[in-house]
């Protein structure tokens, strides 16, 4: 009889609270920043105080299973989240500037400070929230994509590893919902930012903090970026969701980490031998706040090989640059600082990179291709 009255009880409990979730009235909740969500303090701890709930609008930049494994995958086992599912949303209202990452998790009860299976989603109350999300218009309709125009609403959220994130608060409350209006349909990708890696770390590789986030990390976390210049330390581990991740490399010896998506590309192709130009957005993984940026790289098209004019295209515009490269080092660097065009990886440009270029050329800039 307890047992029964207890589920009674617990039922009642998850209707009452369905039923406020879905009364709230978004009209009368505040339309934010991302930087104001996303501020932080001189020692990188999140200073967000606004409360709760709030409405943030931005672009998708990320398909949810090119980042994480959303399988449902119910388990007790701890530390084990099941599957997972998360988006970055970027930035677009005027005036505003970085992103916000939303993240749901299955297994809450097995991480160690909750330990109770109870906040546990099911394989078939996971799917019904996976719906939720990827389906915002219904799943008649088509799922969420990465160029989606969208209004997160947010119910609750928590600071993680340097950044505040919209999530459940490891609650299955409906009550800690966040929910998902999709505003415009495959509206594109915000234009990356062009910068080299001397904007991200100093000499050292140590790296760029600025708690007003002017520049630095700060500034293009969870923003699509465009870094100009690199390569491979070491293309051992290249493949779908690189684990460790990757190291990129300048001509001045900066290093910064690269973590490839799950999409199949990247077994599909391989990675390129010399320079070349990379888009992706930032992400942080941090203990103090402070350090931990990344580069989140979610398809293999997001790598270019050959463009020495650094335009964020490789095309005959590129074939005159190129020259200038083999023939006048000096003259290239000065007319187009920050690009190199050597695709064979051997810190120069000579005629060995002739014949990457031409395949590079006639591959649209694909990396991979005749090196």
């Amino acid at each position: 009889m307890i047992g029964r009255t207890s589920l009674l009880f617990a039922t009642l409990v998850l209707l009452s609270a369905t039923l406020a979730a879905r009364a709230q009235n978004w009209d009368t909740v505040p339309l934010i920043t991302h930087a104001t969500y996303q501020a932080v303090t001189a020692q990188g701890a999140s200073a967000y105080g606004g409360g709760f709930p709030v409405r943030l609008r931005g672009v998708v930049l990320n398909n949810p299973e090119d980042w994480l494994d959303p399988t449902p995958n119910y388990n007790e086992q701890l530390f084990n989240l099941g599957g997972q599912w998360e988006i970055f949303v970027q930035a677009t209202e005027p005036g505003d500037f970085g992103g916000t990452a939303a993240w749901m998790g299955q297994c809450y009860g097995n991480l160690p400070f909750i330990g109770d299976p109870d906040f546990n989603y099911t394989d078939v109350e996971w799917v019904a929230e996976l719906q939720r999300l990827d389906y915002p218009d219904g799943t008649d309709q088509p799922p969420l994509r990465a160029g989606d125009y969208i209004e997160l609403r947010a119910r609750a959220g928590l600071p993680f590893a340097g950044k505040m994130n919209v999530n459940e608060q490891h609650s299955l409350s409906p009550l800690k919902d966040f929910e998902i209006v999709r505003l415009g349909w495959a509206v594109g990708l915000p234009a990356p930012a062009a910068i080299t890696l001397s904007d991200l770390v100093n000499a050292a590789s140590v790296p760029i903090f600025d708690p007003t986030r002017q520049i630095g990390g700060e500034r293009h976390q969870a923003s699509r970026v465009a870094i100009r210049g690199v390569r491979l330390a070491s293309a051992a581990g290249w493949g779908p969701n690189t684990n460790p991740r990757l190291a990129l490399v300048d001509t001045t010896g900066r290093q910064f980490p690269m973590h490839l998506g799950r999409n199949a590309s990247f077994a599909q192709f391989g990675p390129p031998a010399g320079y070349f130009t990379v888009t992706g957005f930032l992400n942080q993984e941090s203990a103090s706040g402070r350090d931990g940026y990344y580069l989140m790289v979610m398809n293999h098209a997001d790598l270019l090989c050959g463009d020495a004019n650094c335009d964020g295209a490789v095309d005959f515009d590129d074939i005159d640059p190129f020259v200038l490269a083999l023939s006048n080092a000096a003259q290239y660097t000065a007319a187009y600082p920050g690009c190199f065009v050597d695709l064979t990886g051997d810190n120069a440009v000579t005629f060995d990179d002739i014949d990457p270029f031409v395949a590079a050329l006639s591959g649209n800039g694909r990396c991979g291709l005749g090196e």
